[in-house]
Formats: structure tokens, sequence, C-alpha cells
């Protein structure tokens, strides 16, 4: 018994330890300014001078935990970037692993067709993109997938619309990479192999549009989280996968409605038959399905042959 007892001491430990939570306020040592050099914060490098870009801020105009939040702008000295690169960088004392993780964020965005916002964690010192959304200038939702073949940004059901607080979050586990939108799964990716995250990027590609980030928690839903996954992981299966001719899903509840999108995002007319979605007609190729059923809605890739 005591030793059973000492090891769920020591896990206990060890998740407080990973947890963070950050709001930007006073209490937490921040103030109204410039984000570079707060804590462990810093704002995108210019290679230039000055080092580092100047206008993202910590900003009290609006926030959802406490009085300020983190505002990302345009930086007027440079122009749109290709990809969301301009922003306030995180950098972790303690990696993230990609197999063991929870991010979860509160987003509030100005305006469409302005900038490209995003969350991206990184491998910094191997510039690798471990996990991105994209929340797109169109009102798409946006995740990389990070297949070994193709490794492009796919079109989620997710979807946003401007002056709305959003919370998203990401789950890493051991089998997969989930992300949610206001607690809804939009999008499920597998995992191939652990990869560590030592800086977690909230940016734009500065257009003309602000975001607000505020209420950023690492790793404080992680327990939870793999509970839901381990939940969800029995709610429903679709097989086969890859499929020819017809997709089954297996599922607890009774499906109410199934939608199916190509990796552009674009909605592809599919009919359910019981269990069934006939997917003769899809061209090969990776495709999302999005289920609904009375517990809400879940997502899952395959692949038509």
């Amino acid at each position: 018994m005591k030793k059973i007892y000492s090891i769920v001491c020591s896990l206990l430990a060890v998740f407080s330890f990973a947890q963070q939570a950050i709001s930007f306020e006073d209490n937490e040592g921040f103030m109204a300014g410039n984000i570079h050099g707060q804590g462990a914060w810093i704002s995108t490098p210019t290679g230039g001078n000055p080092e580092n870009i100047t206008h993202q801020t910590i900003s009290t105009d609006v926030a959802t935990d406490g009085s300020s939040a983190l505002k990302i702008v345009r930086e007027s000295m440079y122009g749109v970037q290709s990809e969301p690169i301009i922003g306030g960088f995180y950098n972790l004392i303690t990696p993230l692993t990609s197999t063991n993780f929870s991010v979860s964020f509160d987003i509030n965005m100005s305006q469409l067709n302005g900038s490209v916002f995003g969350f991206q964690g990184v491998d910094n010192i191997n510039e690798k993109t471990v996990v991105r959304v994209d929340f797109d200038k169109t009102g798409t939702i946006k995740v990389l997938n990070k297949d070994p073949n193709v490794q492009n940004m796919v079109s989620t059901p997710g979807a946003w619309s401007p002056n709305i607080w959003y919370r998203f979050k990401v789950v890493g586990t051991a089998m997969e990479t989930r992300y949610y939108l206001n607690d809804t799964l939009i999008y499920t990716e597998s995992i191939s192999s652990p990869l560590a995250m030592d800086q977690l990027r909230f940016v734009h590609n500065n257009g003309l549009s602000t975001a607000y980030f505020d209420n950023i928690k690492i790793n404080d839903e992680l327990i939870l989280s793999v509970k839901e996954t381990k939940s969800n992981d029995k709610a429903f299966i679709v097989y086969p996968n890859p499929a020819i001719d017809v997709l089954h899903i297996q599922s607890k509840e009774k499906i109410n409605k199934i939608e199916i999108y190509d990796i552009s995002g674009r909605k592809i007319s599919a009919d359910l038959d019981g269990n069934q979605v006939n997917i003769k007609n899809l061209n090969p190729g990776s495709y999302i399905i999005s289920i609904e059923t009375r517990e809400g809605k879940a997502t899952e890739k395959f692949i038509k042959k």
C-alpha cells in the first residue's frame, strides 16, 4: 500500500509541476506594454535591428480571465507574411512531449479577410513544427496534417466569426493529437513518433486585423483529457480505413448526421444509410468525416482508395 501511495503522490507532483496558467496579470509579474522580455516571453526575432518586433503587447482592451490579454497586431515595418510568424513566443523551461500534453487558450479576432491567426507548438532548436492551427482569414479553422508524404494545412469543420471569444484546446496522447473548439472535437491525427516542443507561438501573418489571446493553460486539462480520449475512442469506430466503396461507422449512439470534407475543406455530398456511407464516387485521397450524435460532434480522418 505504501508503494502504491508513493507512486500516486509522485505522479500528482509531476502533473502539478508541469501545469501552468498564464493570464498576463500583474500578480503574475506582467505589465502593460511590449510582451518581449516579460518572463519567458519574446516577440518574433527580426534578424536585424531591432532584434525583435516591438508592437506585440499586453493590453487591457479586453480579457477573459482578469483584465489583461496578449494583443497581436500588424507590424508596420513589415509586409504580409506567407505564414503566421508575427506575435508572441513563450519559451518553455521544461519541453512538452507530443504524446502527453495539453494546451488551451481563449482567442478573439477582430475581422475576417484580414490576418491569418494561429497557434504553433514547435521544436525551436531543430526548427520543427509539432502542432499548428490556423484561424484562416476566411473563417475556416485549419490544422497541420503531418502525413510523412504530404504535409499541409487541412480544413476542419470548425469555423470562427469576428469579435467572439473562442476556447481552443490541443491534446496529445500516446495514440493521437486532438483539436477542440469550445470543447467540440474538430480534428484527430494519429501520432507517428514522439516529438518535443520547447516553444509555444501565438501569431499571425501581419495582415490588417487584431487578435487577443488569454487564459492560456498548459497541461492543466491533461488528466481530464486523457480520460475523455479513452471515452471518445469507444464512442465510434470508422472502418475499413482505407476504404474502397463503403465506409462503416460503429457507434454506441444513433448517428443523426454525417458530413465529409476533402483536404481543401470543400464539403462533399454523401448519404448516410443506417451506419454506412457510400463513398464509391469519391476520388482517391484523404478525407475528414464529421459524425453527429446526441452527445455532440466528432471527426475522423479516412482514406479512399
